[in-house]
């Protein structure tokens, strides 16, 4: 690697045939989110072929700080989250420890169902050009909670239960989408979301909470309906491989009425 005055070079000398084995673990645009997703449940969820990654290890320390016990399960790259004893954490210690990682802001809805109040720092993230976060306290207040800026970060509270809410983004957002579902799952009443997200890692990520209890179906138009439980329990699930992206050009095939579902007993090998 080499330093220029505009960016970095990658110089890459070939000529050599590459030999040896690797293993692939599960794709880093699902696993942080389904950690998170564990904040939700009421006993212990078990989650395999988690890759060692900046973006897990940022979310586990948050996990942990917020009360939830993270260890390894019975197979490598296996984790147990156990959210039973969740608590609010240190302002300090949340800033800390999440750095320049957007991850955090996942944490709204879930904390809030939890505690009725959470923390947001000041967010960072990959340097892919803007991404506001603004999309998501927007959809945070539709839902019925509360929020105050100050000066070290946001600042949320839940007065009552959060309510179902027909939301329809400006773009189809992944992290609002996911902002969305997380927070959704427990509210009351029935969520509309319309222009939502429908990458693969949504998908994903339905079907864990799907596993947890929670009801979920998706449209053709890129709609998603969320009907609020009042308990989700733990998951078990296997994350996939780094998402296949379908080539330009090529168009989704649902069949009509789609509802996104998981086969538990086949994703949770």
């Amino acid at each position: 690697m080499t330093g220029t005055d505009s960016h970095d070079v990658l110089l890459v000398h070939g000529g050599t045939p590459l030999e040896g084995e690797i293993r692939v673990r599960g794709a880093k645009n699902l696993v942080p989110k389904a950690m998170v997703a564990a904040l939700l449940g009421s006993g212990p969820s078990r989650l395999r072929n988690v890759p060692d990654i900046r973006d897990v290890r940022v979310v586990r320390g948050l996990l942990q700080l917020h009360g939830v016990t993270v260890r390894p399960g019975d197979e490598p790259g296996e984790l147990v989250l156990d959210p039973t004893h969740v608590e609010s954490a240190n302002v300090a210690d949340i800033d800390a420890h999440a750095g320049s990682s957007r991850i955090p802001i996942l944490f709204c809805g879930p904390l809030l169902h939890r505690l009725g109040h959470a923390f947001i720092p000041g967010l960072g993230g990959c340097d892919i050009g803007g991404r506001p976060i603004d999309f998501h306290f927007d959809v945070l207040r539709q839902f019925g909670a509360t929020i105050e800026k100050r000066a070290d970060g946001q600042y949320l509270e839940a007065p009552q239960r959060l309510r179902g809410c027909k939301i329809r983004l400006p773009y189809p957002s992944v992290g609002s989408t996911e902002q969305v579902l997380l927070t959704a799952v427990l509210a009351e009443g029935v969520t509309e979301l319309s222009n939502a997200a429908v990458e693969p890692e949504i998908e994903d990520l339905i079907c864990v909470l799907q596993k947890m209890g929670a009801i979920i179906s998706m449209d053709t138009d890129r709609t998603i309906r969320i009907t609020g439980v009042d308990k989700l329990d733990g998951y078990t699930h296997r994350a996939s491989r780094t998402a296949w992206r379908r080539p330009p050009g090529r168009r989704r095939r649902w069949p009509p009425g789609a509802t996104s579902t998981c086969a538990a007993p086949s994703s949770a090998r």
